[in-house]
């Protein structure tokens, strides 16, 4: 292995590619053909200690050494409830949410909507031809 010892940029191919100082690269690596002398040998008694290896466990547990798996939230239970966590009004949107709000929708939800839909603004668009005019 070879440790970086300045950073610099090269172009390859028409596209950039960096090198940072302290990074380490293969005793093989193509770039030490061409930029050998910017890259020093590794000293065992320099204190610096090898990397780690990478694992695709997460390591973020009050206990050293105990993997956590991650879990994605859980999605929130809707019940017409939206990001405010008041419940979802046809009458604060326009025609164009309100159908998309209702496309997603359980059945029980788009019946509560549709209700106040048709005891509020009776958008045919929305309510299609069971629209009611009073």
């Amino acid at each position: 292995m070879k440790r970086c010892t300045e950073s610099f940029t090269i172009w390859r191919d028409g596209a950039p590619i960096a090198f940072v100082a302290g990074q380490l690269v293969d005793d093989k690596h193509p770039i030490l053909k061409s930029h050998s002398h910017l890259f020093g040998e590794l000293e065992a008694s320099s204190g610096h200690a090898q990397p780690a290896r990478l694992t695709a466990v997460e390591q973020a547990t009050g206990d050293p050494g105990q993997p956590r798996a991650l879990t994605p939230p859980a999605p929130a239970a809707s019940g017409g409830a939206g990001s405010d966590g008041k419940p979802f009004d046809p009458g604060e949107h326009g025609a164009p949410d309100v159908l998309a709000y209702l496309k997603d929708a359980d059945e029980d939800e788009r019946a509560r909507v549709l209700a106040l839909e048709a005891s509020g603004r009776k958008r045919k668009g929305i309510l299609g031809g069971t629209a009611v005019k009073e």
